[in-house]
């Protein structure tokens, strides 16, 4: 991937420059959405299992989100949640933790909490691999639709390899989802520009 020049970009015309300044922020509006609607959908997958403050920061973690990003997500999940059917559909789902059993006071029912509790872990790991790479995808997907959107604003002005490493490095896009943005973007104007073979 070419690493994009600020100096290319200052010598754009004024309305392009606005024209990426805007799809900029639509498409920060779009990813900060995507990861707000994936984080209240691991919470309402985990509600059962943990609180929400908890499951939040589960997805924090497993989407190595770090300050305004993480900002971004915690309040608009907070505000989707303050929603009265959002809200009422996690109630129905709400933490149940493990709760104290009887059952369980003997050693051989210590053994078996032990056992529920490592089953459980591992579940849980797995839930959040799957869903990890359920929501990577998501974003993958809405990076691809923005990223091609500035290739059409420059188009005149600039090759797409240079219109889609400015978008990823403007949206501070993580390496490993840039390369994959990257290929799908080019892989889609192969499609369209490559002459056809006879």
């Amino acid at each position: 991937m070419p690493s994009p020049n600020p100096l290319w970009l200052q010598r754009l015309p004024g309305d392009v420059r606005r024209r990426l300044e805007l799809a900029e922020a639509k498409a920060r509006e779009v990813i900060a959405e995507t990861n707000a609607s994936q984080a209240l959908e691991l919470v309402a997958i985990l509600a059962p299992r943990m609180p929400f403050d908890e499951a939040l920061d589960r997805y924090v973690e497993i989407m190595e989100l770090s300050g305004d990003e993480e900002e971004i997500v915690r309040t608009r999940a907070l505000s989707d949640l303050s929603d009265p059917e959002t809200g009422s559909e996690l109630a129905r789902e709400r933490h149940r933790g493990w709760g104290f059993d009887w059952r369980y006071a003997t050693p051989v029912g210590a053994l078996r909490l032990t056992r529920r509790k490592r089953k459980g872990g591992a579940e849980e790991d797995l839930w959040m691999e799957l869903f990890a790479a359920r929501t990577w995808e998501a974003l993958i997907r809405a990076h691809f639709k923005h990223a091609l959107h500035f290739v059409e604003i420059l188009d005149d002005h600039a090759p797409p390899t240079q219109a889609v490493s400015l978008y990823l490095a403007q949206l501070e896009v993580p390496s490993a989802r840039a390369a994959s943005v990257y290929q799908r973007v080019l892989a889609r104007l192969a499609e369209q520009q490559l002459p056809r073979l006879l």
